[in-house]
C-alpha cells in the first residue's frame, strides 16, 4: 500500500522517526494550497476512509499538519468524518468535555511529566485510536511523546529473557514498584518520538500499537481528545 493518495500529500517533521522500516509519524499535509480548508479536508477523509485507516494501521501514527481548524467543533467534525465509533473516556485523569465527543486531554498541572501509558488500557473496553488537536500550542515543551511499545516488547525479549519468561509464567500483579538494573524506563525514552505541536495540529494515535505521553510545559497549553472504537 503507498503512503500518498491523490487528496493528501506527505510532509515532513522535525522529530520522526523510522522504526521498522516506517515513518512515524507520517505527516499528512494539504494536497495544495486552496485546500487547506475545513471543508477540503472532511471531503477528502471521507473519500478515502479505507485507506486512512489503512495508513494508521501501518504507522501507528498519523499528524494532518497544514490544515484550517480553527477550534473543538471542527476537530469533532474531522474525528465524525473518520466514521469510528465513540467511545468514552473512564479513568482517573481530570477531563472537561468540550463538544459532542471532544473532551480536554489530561487537566493535571503543566509542571508534571504524564508517564507513558496506553489509553484506558485497564479497562474491560478500550480504545483502539486515540484522537488528539493542537488549540494552543505551548510556548515551550508540552509534547506529547509516544513510544512503539511493540519495540519495547521487542527489546525486552531480546535483553532480558529470563523477566520476560517468568512473566509470561506467572503474570504481572500491580501492587508495588521496583526499580533495578532492568528498569525499562530508559529503553522506553530511547524509544519515544515526539514532534512540536504546532496550532491545528491533528494527531491519530493507534492505541494498541503506542503508548504515549505528555511533556511539562509552560501555559498556555490547549490540547484536545477524543477516543474511538
Amino acid at each position: 500500500m503507498e503512503a500518498v493518495c491523490k487528496s493528501f500529500k506527505v510532509g515532513k517533521a522535525k522529530g520522526q522517526k523510522e522504526v521498522d522500516g516506517e515513518v512515524m509519524p507520517l505527516v499528512l499535509r494539504p494536497i495544495k494550497a486552496d485546500s487547506s480548508d475545513l471543508e477540503s479536508l472532511l471531503l477528502a477523509i471521507r473519500n478515502n476512509k479505507d485507506w486512512f485507516d489503512q495508513v494508521i494501521a501501518k504507522h501507528s501514527a498519523v499528524l494532518l499538519r497544514g490544515f484550517e481548524l480553527k477550534s473543538a467543533v471542527d476537530f469533532n467534525d474531522v474525528v465524525e468524518a473518520c466514521g469510528w465509533e465513540d467511545i468514552r473516556y473512564v479513568g482517573p485523569a481530570p477531563r472537561t468535555h468540550v463538544h459532542k465527543r471532544v473532551f480536554t486531554a489530561n487537566e493535571g498541572p503543566l509542571s508534571e511529566f504524564i508517564y507513558y501509558h496506553h489509553e484506558m488500557v485497564l479497562m474491560n473496553e478500550f480504545p483502539k485510536k486515540v484522537v488528539l488537536y493542537c488549540e494552543v500550542p505551548p510556548p515551550e515543551g508540552g509534547e506529547t511523546p509516544f513510544v512503539p511499545s511493540f519495540r519495547v516488547a521487542e527489546r525486552m525479549m531480546e535483553e532480558f529473557p529470563e523477566e520476560v519468561a517468568e512473566l509470561e509464567e506467572k503474570g504481572l500483579r500491580y501492587t508495588f514498584v521496583a526499580l533495578s538494573r532492568s528498569d525499562t524506563s530508559s529503553m522506553r525514552e530511547e524509544e519515544s518520538i515526539q514532534v512540536k505541536w504546532e496550532k491545528g495540529d491533528v494527531m491519530f494515535f493507534d492505541n494498541w500499537a503506542l503508548l504515549h505521553g505528555r511533556r511539562p510545559s509552560l501555559a498556555p497549553r490547549k490540547v484536545l481528545v477524543a477516543t474511538c472504537k
